[in-house]
């Protein structure tokens, strides 16, 4: 039934409620739910709404898979520095693109 840590079990609902949470929260706002406003202007908003769930669930379930397959071969810690890192170099990305330095 995939990956766990041992004494940390937690029943459906405790853990669809924690990960609704996190990613209402890290998701409001972002650059997704900016386009998904543009492109609901655009064209029939229950087609963007649509789209919008089947690529999260895309993206969603590669996570997953990723997390699963990781789960015991690298440490939490290891993969909270290279998301960290990843996310640093992405914003020094963006940061000298929006300062003109690079253009993509």
């Amino acid at each position: 039934q995939g990956a766990h840590t041992p004494g940390k079990e937690l029943d459906f609902w405790a853990v669809c409620t924690k990960v609704f949470m996190l990613m209402f929260v890290a998701e409001m706002g972002d650059r997704t739910q900016v386009a998904m406003v543009v492109l609901s202007t655009r064209h029939d908003p229950v087609f963007v709404c649509v789209g919008s769930i089947i690529g999260f669930l895309g993206v969603t379930t590669i996570a997953v898979l990723c997390g699963e397959f990781l789960a015991g071969k690298v440490s939490e810690r290891m993969v909270t520095l290279v998301g960290g890192g990843l996310f640093l170099l992405f914003a020094g990305f963006t940061l000298l693109q929006a300062a003109g330095v690079i253009h993509s």
